[in-house]
């Protein structure tokens, strides 16, 4: 493996998840009306020819999230269908989300699992988050409890990686985070690296600010350290994905330290709650090249609970 494949693989690696409770999104609502409360139901990725993949929400008798399922459409038969389950324990924290594809064709192939399991410490604070085919984080905190440090750490066939990270927050949305990464094994040895990413943000609602992890779907996902480098490219948090640290959308992310580095924007239009109900991704390359690519366009629908 060339070292600055190793590098970009890792590097990737080597983000947070959110590590908060979930906030409770009321809408605001005239006076004297009920209080109406909404929650994500589905969430629906564009893909070519027409095609799409809902990933649908499923919550318990306390509200909170229980399932995800995931299929294609408008055919679901002619494709994968993935079930993400969610545990907690008896003081209602989330502990575990085991992610299951089974795959196309049907019986042709066995099904590929995934599985996040978190640890917390004695102030309720996820204190590691192992992402089972791999890879630990630690994680250290400030005294208003948002987090302010990460180590991580993964080793195996002689192969040792030992990084850490430092996030800066402006108020409840995360604006810069800084890592360093050491790579050693298999007669390579790269010197200290890192990066810088900065991010700006909107003024309106994060629906998914302090969610865990909402896995992407499939083809994403389901790596094995230690068998193959990759990333599994969460839509929200997990461990490769910050956009859940924020209270508000992020709208741009870029590393400054990087020059030859893409930069990130995301375009959203809002509901009159002012919940994103549709996200357009979009990579642009610094110049001469300038080239703008629409990665990812998300659908985002609402239920009131």
């Amino acid at each position: 493996m060339k070292s600055t494949h190793l590098y970009q693989w890792v590097t990737g690696l080597l983000v947070i998840v959110a590590l908060s409770q979930c906030a409770d999104h009321s809408i605001l609502v005239p006076p004297g009306s009920p209080p109406v409360r909404l929650r994500v139901k589905t969430i629906t990725q564009e893909l070519p020819d027409n095609r799409s993949k809902i990933s649908a929400f499923s919550y318990d008798a306390q509200g909170k999230l229980s399932a995800i399922l995931t299929y294609q459409t408008p055919d679901s038969t002619v494709s994968e269908v993935e079930y993400s389950t969610y545990s907690y324990d008896e003081q209602n924290r989330f502990t575990q989300l085991r992610h299951e594809v089974v795959l196309y064709p049907r019986g042709n192939w066995p099904n590929r699992v995934e599985q996040y399991v978190y640890s917390y410490n004695a102030s309720g604070e996820v204190s590691r988050i192992q992402y089972v085919n791999g890879l630990t984080l630690t994680f250290s905190y400030n005294g208003t409890n948002q987090p302010v440090g990460h180590t991580s750490n993964f080793s195996t066939g002689g192969l040792t990686i030992n990084g850490s990270g430092n996030f800066t927050f402006t108020g409840h949305n995360l604006t810069a985070y800084q890592t360093t990464l050491n790579v050693t094994g298999h007669g390579v040895m790269l010197p200290s690296s890192g990066s810088n990413n900065v991010y700006t943000h909107d003024d309106k609602v994060n629906p998914f600010y302090g969610i865990y992890v909402i896995p992407s779907p499939y083809p994403n996902g389901f790596v094995n350290l230690q068998s193959s480098p990759g990333s599994p490219k969460a839509y929200f948090g997990g461990i490769d994905n910050v956009l859940n640290l924020s209270q508000n959308n992020v709208l741009t992310e870029k590393n400054p330290l990087l020059p030859e580095a893409e930069s990130i924007s995301y375009q959203y239009q809002y509901n009159a709650a002012n919940l994103p109900i549709r996200r357009i991704k979009t990579s642009t390359m610094p110049l001469p090249a300038g080239n703008r690519t629409t990665v990812e366009t998300l659908h985002f629908d609402y239920e009131s609970y």
